[in-house]
């Protein structure tokens, strides 16, 4: 999976840089934003094959960030993005809401590498099958 590119949208800075250090080792491409409104800018401007988007954040949470993303997709009538809810809640509720929001997957922190790479390879399997 080497070349993908991975957008991660976390407002804690440490779990950004340990994650974009991560996920570059694997070979995958990084670029971070600091929470949803950063996230949907950089989206204008660049396609990512996947995002790790964190549930709670400031100015604008995974949710809300999330049901934009699908609404610029189908507006503009791009391919889905697959997003992977990567958060420290784990309720029915949350995942629930994630879902319906537009989510792919739901991956309560704390996670392996391993465990993350298998879960974004398994998305960007299905998105290359689509």
């Amino acid at each position: 999976m080497s070349g993908r590119k991975i957008l991660v949208v976390d407002d804690d800075p440490s779990i950004r840089e340990i994650l974009s250090i991560q996920l570059a080792r694997l070979g995958y491409e990084v670029t971070a934003a600091a929470d949803g409104l950063e996230a949907l800018e950089m989206l204008k401007t660049s396609t990512p094959d996947a995002i790790l988007l964190d549930l709670m954040m400031p100015r604008l949470d995974g949710l809300a960030t999330c049901q934009r993303l699908r609404a610029l997709e189908k507006k503009a009538g791009a391919k889905r993005t697959p997003v992977l809810f990567l958060t420290a809640r784990d309720s029915t509720h949350d995942k629930t809401s994630a879902a319906l929001s537009g989510g792919d997957e739901f991956v309560p922190k704390p996670v392996s590498i391993q465990e993350l790479r298998e879960r974004l390879e398994a998305v960007l399997l299905r998105k290359g099958k689509a």
